[in-house]
């Protein structure tokens, strides 16, 4: 399915009722908001999972920086004739 567009829903013609009845056809609003909905569902989940998987690499390179400043310090260690015991 297609993401509808703000331009898309601002533009959207809808077709009045009469003269007697001021409105809009019913079918037609539920149309344009379930059209509105949808993208706005698929656009939320794309910015959810975005955020997920920016979360997991902050935290994975988080946890290899870790990683490194360890065996740097085990190297260090290991050069002036420390052990690790």
């Amino acid at each position: 399915m297609a993401l509808i567009t703000p331009h898309e829903i601002r533009t959207r013609l809808l077709t009045t009722r009469g003269w007697l009845h001021q409105g809009y056809d019913a079918d037609e609003v539920d149309d344009l908001l379930d059209d509105a909905a949808d993208s706005l569902e698929q656009v939320s989940l794309w910015a959810l999972i975005t955020h997920s998987r920016m979360h997991a690499l902050q935290a994975g390179h988080q946890h290899r920086r870790r990683s490194l400043k360890r065996r740097r310090k085990a190297i260090r260690n290991t050069r002036k004739g420390k052990t690790n015991e």
